[in-house]
């Protein structure tokens, strides 16, 4: 079988109409060069086929014809000498705005019908610049970015014709693609001034375009009762539109302040926190501030649930507050029981306590009356997801800002890497609190000591809460209780050790530690001297 063949000489090409862009080879193809059509013997119909792809490839390629005359556009303001140096024309019924590719051709156009104020296009904007990019050089001291051909023409001709000025091809939907894709043309200039309209999708859309040139952009402020450049112009407020331009901020990622943004805060005098229910703990913290994270470390048994129970009823009592509780391994009965009983210094949840079912109705209706207490009606472990979505819903719906949660360790029960886990939920819960502006309770479960156990009176340390580097790393505050529940002083017994073990807002209370002893007739804890130093 035949592999090669040889040129035999030039022939004339019935497609294209070359006298002699044609070569004829010894084994009956032809190759047209401007073409670049092979015909074999027996591919006549292929050639076709292939003739007229040939045919809509250039069509494509070729530069589109652009309608109409130059001239000015006087209902805008826009002069002849503007509308010439966009290549924009009119007739007696349209506007066309030309796009072209890198090279200046023009590739597609868009027409605005005047009667009925709309758009069309013909051609292909795939591969087409900015409006206006293939007339400015790449670089240079500022670029304006408009959101509208009308706003760029009258944009530029505002400030003298001496800045590039462009705009998007699609508005402000798709003002951000637009400018992705002339990236690096926009991205050479010193300044990208985006200059789109003063209504919601407008500011929206600089917004995104300014944070996709960081600290390049900057942003025009309208005047009040200018939406655009447009305006301006028909309103004869050249001088006031340059002036809004000269003074366009520069972009700043939320988030980053200066001095300036945060004086007037910084001059308000430091403001003690809500109060806990131990006066020696809010001298120690200066109170509880909103957007903070207090986080308790205890062993079994040895009292986190009365100081939550006892705090909780302090803050619907005496300070007011909605409290939100999320508990993991007590049911809301129980909690409701407890939280009445430290109100009503009874201990309500035990059947044999010194009260009588009127006393414990009464309290029942009065709890239900003040409409404070809010709890999660769920045992075992739950994933954070569903936890944060509670707390959320207790902020928003009830206008919540104390939240309770018992335990932090059962979000992260069934997650393969539990301090991995437990890391990502310190970070959201912290990220949640100053949002949302909540004070936010937690406990964590405690890792087994190495010496004495802290049901036996071990000192708690920080170290010892399971998922500690991220508790630690996120927390405001982390206390630790500790309780010999074996001793044989009865006074010691019920005596706990509260204890400081961080404190990140004034670092002076880290060490500090006072008692709290347990009343068992009352179930209330009350402050109390040590008797001595809980041994390591």
């Amino acid at each position: 079988m035949k592999t090669e063949s040889y040129f035999l000489k030039h022939i004339a090409c019935d497609r294209c109409g070359s006298s002699d862009a044609n070569a004829l080879y010894d084994d009956g193809h032809t190759f047209c060069h401007i073409c670049h059509i092979r015909v074999n013997e027996d591919e006549a119909e292929s050639h076709e086929r292939g003739y007229e792809e040939a045919k809509r490839q250039q069509a494509k390629k070729a530069p589109m014809e652009i309608k109409g005359t130059t001239k000015s556009i006087p209902e805008r303001g826009i002069n002849r000498a503007t509308c010439e140096k966009y290549q924009v024309t009119q007739d007696n019924d349209n506007h066309y705005y030309p796009y072209t590719d890198s090279a200046g051709s023009v590739v597609a156009v868009k027409t605005r019908t005047v009667a009925s104020k709309t758009f069309s296009t013909g051609g292909s904007f795939k591969g087409s610049c900015l409006f206006g990019q293939s007339l400015f050089p790449a670089g240079g001291k500022a670029v304006t970015v408009c959101e509208g051909e009308l706003d760029a023409l009258a944009a530029f001709q505002m400030n003298g014709s001496l800045y590039a000025t462009v705009s998007v091809r699609s508005g402000a939907a798709g003002a951000l693609k637009d400018c992705k894709a002339s990236f690096e043309w926009l991205d050479s200039f010193d300044s990208v001034v985006i200059c789109f309209d003063a209504d919601e999708p407008g500011q929206k859309a600089a917004k995104e375009v300014a944070e996709l040139f960081g600290g390049k952009s900057k942003v025009v402020k309208h005047m009040t009762g200018y939406k655009d450049a447009c305006d301006y112009l028909m309103a004869d407020k050249g001088k006031e539109f340059v002036n809004v331009w000269w003074r366009a901020e520069e972009f700043k990622p939320e988030g980053i302040v200066t001095v300036a943004d945060i004086k007037e805060r910084m001059l308000a005098p430091p403001a003690e926190g809500l109060p806990w229910c131990f006066d020696t703990l809010t001298k120690l913290t200066y109170g509880r501030r909103k957007g903070e994270l207090y986080g308790f470390g205890a062993g079994v048994g040895v009292g986190k649930t009365d100081v939550f129970t006892q705090q909780i009823s302090y803050d619907i009592d005496v300070l007011n507050e909605k409290v939100g509780v999320i508990y993991l391994e007590q049911n809301v009965v129980e909690t409701a029981q407890r939280v009445a009983g430290k109100l009503d210094r009874r201990l309500y949840h035990i059947p044999d306590a010194s009260w009588t079912r009127q006393q414990y109705e009464e309290s029942v209706e009065r709890l239900d009356s003040r409409q404070q207490l809010y709890m999660m009606e769920h045992f075992g472990a739950m994933d954070w997801a569903s936890v944060k979505g509670i707390i959320r819903y207790f902020a928003k719906a009830y206008d919540i800002k104390m939240i309770y949660l018992d335990h932090l360790t059962a979000l992260a029960a069934n997650e393969q890497d539990e301090r991995r886990a437990l890391d990502g939920i310190m970070a959201d819960m912290a990220s949640l609190a100053q949002s949302d502006g909540l004070i936010i309770h937690f406990v964590s479960h405690l890792t087994t000591p190495e010496g004495k156990a802290h049901e036996e009176g071990g000192r708690v340390l920080e170290k010892h809460f399971t998922g500690s580097r991220a508790i630690a790393r996120w927390s405001h505050y982390m206390f630790g209780l500790e309780r010999d529940k074996q001793a044989s002083d009865p006074v010691v017994r019920q005596t706990t050790t509260f204890r400081v073990l961080k404190d990140r807002f004034a670092g002076s209370a880290t060490g500090e530690k006072f008692g709290l002893h347990y009343d068992r007739n009352t179930g209330y804890l009350n402050e109390c001297p040590l008797i001595e130093d809980t041994p390591l």
